[in-house]
């Protein structure tokens, strides 16, 4: 794999937990590429000093805002001074790229059907409205020159970061049965895109950046709307993790081999697999509603604890990734913050918030935990001892459900009508 470098990933010494230490494109870990950020895990450490109040209504804070064509679920990324979203509905696929400062917007391109993705795809959700927006749920990642597409009717794309001319465009295959949505979000491994694909066929792959051509594939049979985290273990090993029905899943990203499973989800017809993995203080944890939370070693696979119950009896999350600072993980489900101790699963501090918890995770950055309602956000002192002291509070007019992405000091919320960009010197209004 060429034009890459061996990046070690790892905060100072209070996040020492925190790593994504594997092959990657110069400058990876300081944009916000992929789903969740460099780490995969929502841990924002060179985001820069993001805001903490801004308020739509009140003309605060909010330094532009640009006009989006299509719904979806997909959240923004970042890399450099370009912002890129993927918007869908039933018969059209978009990706658009904006300039950070400003919101102008920098390319627009509709991608044609490729050949192999599911032709008459509609989704059987239970509203219509996640109905419009999982046309477009996974959220894209770039390796700087190139951004990696992935829609609901099975098509993956890859497309230039600064034309937005599509470079190749493949289907891979029937998504009929995914009424969900494909919300599986695609990896950059070196040279290399690594997708999860729910469908007929359901299979892992990774696919070279610039060709398209097929590396490796492996097979699966589980279900899951969680996108794969991928890390480097104290080991040395780098392993991608899922988890899914009725497993938690990690493979090889060099072969596609799979290094073990883990039975620690157990299969529910009321409850889908949506929140993605974290990785903090070297342990790989998991969580899903009705199955409770889990830390994994990452190297065997093994339980190294179970937590089934919490002690207010707050539930588990049904679709909102936990956050870290690489000591603790966090957890924002409806209006319940959780703070648990990454090493041994300990409640450490469980906090009610002002706000309900919408379906876009969390961040941790600068110190702050950042907290999503449905247009509010929650700024909160990452300090359990402290009870999660508030440090300021943020409002869009817009509801969202997008995990906002963070780079550069500013913050980028993606609603269904709108792109917003949050913090630093005051740009345009957008188009």
């Amino acid at each position: 794999m060429n034009g890459r470098r061996l990046v070690n990933v790892i905060g100072l010494a209070a996040y020492v937990g925190v790593t994504r230490a594997t092959a990657m494109p110069d400058g990876f870990e300081t944009n916000y590429p992929t789903f969740r950020g460099p780490t995969g895990s929502g841990f924002c450490r060179d985001a820069g000093p993001l805001p903490t109040a801004w308020s739509e209504k009140d003309n605060q804070g909010i330094m532009w805002k640009a006009k989006l064509d299509l719904p979806g679920f997909a959240s923004p990324i970042v890399w450099g001074d370009r912002v890129v979203v993927l918007a869908a509905d039933a018969t059209n696929r978009l990706a658009a790229c904006f300039e950070a400062t400003s919101g102008r917007v920098l390319w627009k391109t509709e991608l044609p059907k490729a050949n192999g993705a599911t032709t008459d795809y509609t989704l059987n959700t239970q509203s219509d409205e996640w109905n419009r927006r999982m046309h477009a749920a996974a959220t894209p990642a770039t390796n700087g020159r190139q951004v990696f597409a992935l829609f609901s009717n099975g098509q993956l794309a890859a497309l230039e970061l600064p034309t937005g001319k599509v470079a190749w465009t493949i289907g891979l295959g029937d998504t009929r049965s995914n009424s969900y949505g494909t919300a599986n979000s695609p990896l950059i491994f070196g040279d290399w895109v690594i997708v999860v694909f729910q469908g007929e066929p359901s299979f892992i792959a990774a696919y070279d950046a610039a060709t398209g051509k097929e590396k490796w594939k492996t097979p699966r049979k589980s279900s899951t709307w969680a996108s794969p985290l991928l890390i480097k273990t104290a080991a040395g090993k780098n392993v991608i993790v899922l988890p899914s029905d009725p497993d938690v899943t990690a493979w090889d990203p060099e072969t596609g081999t799979v290094v073990w499973k883990a039975d620690v989800v157990k299969s529910s017809p009321q409850y889908c697999v949506g929140p993605s993995p974290v990785f903090a203080d070297g342990l790989v944890v998991v969580n899903c509603e009705n199955n409770g939370m889990v830390g994994l070693d990452p190297d065997k696979g093994q339980a190294v604890w179970t937590l089934k119950e919490l002690p207010n009896g707050d539930g588990f999350s049904d679709g909102v990734s936990m956050t870290t600072d690489g000591k603790y993980v966090y957890q924002y489900f409806k209006t319940a913050l959780t703070c648990v101790e990454a090493r041994t699963g300990k409640v450490v501090r469980q906090k009610d918030t002002d706000d309900s918890a919408s379906y876009a995770s969390p961040l941790f950055a600068n110190g702050h935990l950042f907290f999503f309602g449905a247009a509010d956000t929650e700024i909160l002192k990452a300090d359990p001892a402290a009870g999660f002291p508030a440090v300021g509070k943020g409002s869009v007019k817009e509801s969202f459900e997008a995990s906002p992405a963070a780079a550069g000091g500013r913050l980028f919320i993606r609603t269904d009508e709108s792109l917003y960009g949050i913090g630093g010197k005051q740009g345009s209004r957008g188009p």
